[in-house]
């Protein structure tokens, strides 16, 4: 089973994830897990991350890695930039099976 549920990411909140880019692997950190509006039949979530101010990340698929969750190909988007560095969200929308 994979660990990609919104319970899973709460559990990880401000926990650090490593992004594979072509520069090398960059670290970000899970800052927010937002459940949008999630109902027995549908998982709608969002994760928002902080990224180093040195590397800038585009928008794109990336292989990730988090020390309980495993690897991760997940799509990111930047969504803004702070003083310390730039937002990233990753959304989830799908169907529960079973």
């Amino acid at each position: 089973m994979a660990k990609d549920s919104l319970a899973d990411f709460q559990r990880a909140l401000h926990s650090l994830f490593q992004v594979e880019t072509e520069a090398g692997a960059v670290t970000i950190q899970l800052v927010k897990v937002e459940n949008t509006t999630s109902s027995p039949q549908i998982e709608q979530f969002s994760l928002l991350f902080t990224g180093p101010a040195t590397l800038f990340l585009p928008q794109q698929l990336y292989r990730m890695q988090h020390e309980e969750l495993g690897e991760l190909v997940l799509f990111m988007v930047p969504i803004g930039r702070e003083k310390d560095g730039y937002l990233y969200e990753i959304v989830f929308n799908r169907l529960i099976e079973g």
